[in-house]
C-alpha cells in the first residue's frame, strides 16, 4: 500500500481496526494495539472516531477481579452497502449492513453482455434488494467486474458512490476477512469457475500489481501451443482447468449449462462413481501442476480452493489435487503450505465488494 500523506495513513488505520472485528470477537483497546502494532493512544483516537461515527460500540467485558475492561464490537444496522457479482450468466446483488451481515439478495439472469445491458442488469438487481429492506439508505455500491468501461456508465446511473474492482480481488478479500484465510499472512486463493484466477495475499496484503491485474494465473501458459483458450492464446491454464475443460473431460455432451453439468459430476463423485472419480483425477493433474508452479513462486502458507467449481466438488477436489501439488512443487515450499476448501463459497464476490465499498466511501 502506497501511503501518500497522513490522511492515507489515518484511513489505513481505520480500515485495519474495522477489519479486526469482522470475525465477531470483541476486543479491548489494548488487544487492538497489540494486534495491529499501534500505540494505545493511536488506537484510542481511531476507536473514538469509529464509535462516534456509529460503527463500533462499547460493552462491559468479563470481570476478572478488578474493574471489567471495556470491550468493543461492531455495531450492526446503520449504513447499508450493496455488493454486486457480475458473472457471465447472472448478476447477483446483496445488501449488507455496516457489520457485513447480509440482509437481502437478488439474482437476475444476464440476457445480453454488452456494457449498457450489463449496467441495466446491475441496476435491476440493486433496485430489487433496495425494495426488500428500508431500514436505512444505501450509502455505496461495490461491483465486481473486470471491465473498467462500466465505471462511467454505472456512476451516471447510480445515485450513490460506486466502486469497481476485479472479482478475484473481492473473493480473496472475503476469504481473508471472513473465511479460511483469516489471520493468515501468505495465502493463495484459487478461484475455479468458467474462468480461473489466483488471488494472492503477501504478508497480509492483497497483491494487486501495477495495473491491478495480478492474479491472471489462468492465462499463464501450461502447454506451449496447447489447447485454445478464450483469451485467444493457446495452452493457458484456464484451457485445462476451467469449468469448460472439466465438462469436456467428463464427456457429458455439449457444454450447455456448465454449472448443472459440474453439479451432476460432483454428485457422481460423492456416490463413488468410478468414471466420475477418474474424471476428477484427470482434472487434478493439470490443476495440481499449475498450482505447484504458483507454490514454488509465491511460497504460501495456505492454499484456499474457491469459486463455484470448488464449491460443487468440495473436499474430493482438494484431496485429488493436493498429491499432485506435492509431486511437482519443491519439498520445502509444499511442506509449508496447507490446502483447504474455502469457507466463504456462497458468493464471496458480493461480500468482498461490499467491504470495499464500505471502506472506500464510509471510512474516509
Amino acid at each position: 500500500m502506497r501511503l501518500k500523506h497522513s490522511g492515507d495513513l489515518r484511513r489505513a488505520h481505520r480500515v485495519e481496526v474495522m477489519r479486526s472485528f469482522y470475525g465477531g470477537e470483541p476486543r479491548t483497546r489494548l488487544e487492538l494495539a497489540n494486534q495491529l502494532g499501534l500505540s494505545v493512544a493511536t488506537i484510542g483516537t481511531i476507536v473514538g472516531e469509529l464509535t462516534k461515527a456509529g460503527f463500533l460500540k462499547e460493552t462491559a467485558g468479563p470481570r476478572t477481579g478488578g474493574r471489567p475492561a471495556t470491550q468493543l464490537t461492531l455495531r450492526g444496522g446503520g449504513s447499508l452497502v450493496v455488493g454486486v457479482d457480475v458473472a457471465e450468466t447472472h448478476v447477483t446483488a446483496e445488501l449488507f449492513d455496516q457489520a457485513m451481515a447480509r440482509l437481502a439478495r437478488k439474482r437476475v439472469p444476464v440476457e445480453e453482455n454488452a456494457p449498457e445491458a450489463v449496467v441495466e442488469h446491475v441496476l435491476t438487481a440493486v433496485a430489487a434488494v433496495r425494495q426488500q429492506v428500508y431500514e436505512a439508505p444505501i450509502r455505496a455500491i461495490g461491483v465486481g467486474v473486470p471491465e473498467p468501461r462500466l465505471r462511467a456508465l454505472l456512476e451516471r446511473r447510480c445515485d450513490v458512490p460506486v466502486v469497481l474492482d476485479h472479482p478475484l480481488k473481492a473473493i480473496t478479500l472475503a476469504e481473508q476477512m471472513f473465511g479460511a484465510a483469516r489471520d493468515q499472512d501468505d495465502v493463495i486463493v484459487v478461484s475455479l469457475g468458467t474462468g480461473v484466477g489466483l488471488g494472492v495475499l503477501a504478508d497480509g496484503r492483497l497483491l494487486r500489481g501495477a495495473t491491478n491485474s495480478a492474479g491472471e494465473w489462468g492465462h499463464t501458459v501450461l502447454h506451449d501451443g496447447g489447447e485454445p483458450c478464450r483469451c485467444g492464446g493457446r495452452g493457458c491454464v484456464e484451457a485445462y482447468v476451467g469449468a469448460g475443460a472439466l465438462v469436456r473431460l467428463a464427456g457429458d455432451g455439449p457444454p450447455g449449462d456448465l454449472e448443472a453439468t459440474v453439479a451432476r459430476l460432483a454428485g457422481a463423485v460423492r456416490r463413488g462413481d468410478s468414471a466420475a472419480l477418474e474424471t476428477l483425477a484427470r482434472y487434478a493433474r493439470p490443476l495440481g501442476l499449475a498450482l505447484a508452479n504458483a507454490v514454488n513462486v509465491l511460497n504460501p502458507g495456505l492454499i484456499v480452493f474457491g469459486g463455484w467449481v470448488s464449491a460443487a466438488l468440495g473436499e474430493p477436489l482438494v484431496s485429488a489435487v493436493t498429491p499432485v501439488i506435492k509431486e511437482y512443487a519443491l519439498a520445502t515450499a509444499f511442506e509449508a503450505a496447507t490446502t483447504v476448501l474455502g469457507r466463504h463459497l456462497d458468493n464471496p464476490v458480493s461480500l468482498g465488494m461490499a467491504v470495499l465499498a464500505f471502506e472506500t466511501h464510509l471510512l474516509d
